[in-house]
């Protein structure tokens, strides 16, 4: 009888294991491997969350890699505006025309220093849930802080996720104001002092994008890296949990061959009404 239940236990694991592709199902079947299993499911879903957080990283990032490339462009529009406005031939009426559509091409930058992605502004330092910058009349007013946020992305690993955008752009709205106050008031000299300006404005924008382009260099890697450790931890699972189907088959016939056998050996001795009829 004790025989009988271990082969009978033995046959309805193994057609688990055939019918299910799993060589645990119950936690009986490998109390050790059950444990390894949940595990390895804490470390997947702690590398999913890294994973999520690295695609929001570069989502931010490739938003104000564009917003910030744009706005480049944009700025050496404005200087080469201004420097054709800096010329001696050029008479007031020409220079009123150059501020405006200076004016015009500081409207774009103010709405490219907004860029936000999934209602959080990338330029507002840590206040990301309301515009960076307002230009009122002939003004541009920054509404953020300083603070910049992080988000981990690996255990003891964070990356920026966003910008203080007084420090990205103030620079840029302090030289643009400088060349529309000499052009406003048709001065050659203030309009070639304000282009020198440009000079280290440009500069500490060509900054801020090699920063933005390292860390996406940076996720990059990270997000490598993890699919890496997503690759490992579903081979791990996978030689814990899956079953060789091939062996699992072969086991389950032996064991129901034996099983089929030690009932019928039990059922002969069991019909058997006294010792000596057992032994003959």
């Amino acid at each position: 009888m004790s025989d009988l239940e271990t082969l009978n236990d033995s046959a309805s694991r193994f057609s688990r294991q055939v019918s299910s592709g799993k060589k645990l199902n119950q936690l009986k079947d490998s109390p050790s491997g059950s444990a390894d299993l949940v595990s390895l499911s804490e470390l997947a879903s702690e590398v999913d969350q890294y994973q999520s957080n690295t695609n929001s990283g570069s989502l931010y990032m490739k938003t104000a890699d564009s917003a910030l490339n744009e706005v480049n462009n944009l700025v050496t529009s404005i200087y080469t505006k201004g420097s054709q406005a800096s010329a001696d031939t050029v008479n007031a009426g020409d220079r009123s025309a150059l501020a405006n559509d200076i004016r015009s091409l500081r409207e774009q930058i103010v709405s490219l220093a907004n860029s936000q992605v999934n209602g959080r502004y990338l330029f507002a330092g840590s206040l990301v849930t309301k515009p960076a910058f307002d230009l009122t009349g002939d003004t541009v007013t920054y509404n953020g802080d300083s603070s910049v946020s992080t988000m981990p992305i690996d255990k003891g690993t964070e990356v920026q996720m966003n910008f203080a955008g007084d420090a990205v752009f103030g620079s840029i709205f302090s030289s643009i104001d400088s060349l529309l106050a000499g052009l406003d008031g048709n001065d050659v000299d203030s309009i070639k002092a304000s282009l020198t300006q440009f000079t280290s404005t440009i500069s500490d924008l060509g900054q801020t994008r090699a920063q933005v382009g390292t860390n996406m260099t940076f996720i990059n890697n990270i997000q490598s890296h993890l699919n890496s450790q997503q690759t490992s931890i579903k081979e791990q699972r996978s030689n814990v949990e899956d079953a060789d189907m091939a062996q699992a088959v072969v086991q389950m016939n032996q064991t129901q061959t034996a099983l089929q056998t030690a009932m019928t050996a039990g059922g002969t001795i069991l019909n058997q009404r006294n010792l000596f009829d057992i032994l003959g």
